[in-house]
Parts: structure tokens; sequence; C-alpha cells
């Protein structure tokens, strides 16, 4: 996934072309609450794992590269770990 600050809205961003958004689970059970899919075409990609201590900053991978997605009011940012 590319690195950078995407515009947020409605818990969706855009990366290189391709929409993810970011959803909420509605059964709570052992799994983290909120997590990442991609639309068009649809794939899950990752639950989102909270960064204790930080609010609005979670981990996740993909095809096993880890990522951090911190949220702002409008500006999504996904950094490589």
């Amino acid at each position: 996934m590319e690195q950078g600050e995407f515009i947020l809205q409605d818990n969706s961003f855009i990366v290189q072309g391709k929409k993810f958004c970011i959803r909420e689970r509605k059964k709570q059970n052992k799994k983290p609450k909120f997590y990442l899919i991609q639309l068009e075409p649809f794939q899950y990609i990752s639950s989102l794992f909270p960064v204790p201590g930080k609010t609005k900053e979670y981990t996740f991978d993909i095809n096993k590269e880890l990522f951090l997605l911190k949220l702002n009011e409008n500006i999504a940012e996904v950094l490589a770990l």
C-alpha cells in the first residue's frame, strides 16, 4: 500500500485509485472492533489493531507488511512500520 496522507471522508479514503473503508464489527468478540476493506473489487484487508495509549491510531497488515493508520478529522495517514 502506498504511504502518505489521504482525504478521509465518511470513514473511507482513496489510495492509488482504490477506495478503502473502515468498518465496525456488528458483533463484539475477541477480534478488534474495526477492520479495513477495499471496495471494487471487494476485498477484506485486515483487522485494525488499536495502538495502546493512542486514540484513532491502528496497525494493520497487507501481504505480510505492517502499516500504521492515523485518523484525523479529514486525513487518513498511512505509514509503513
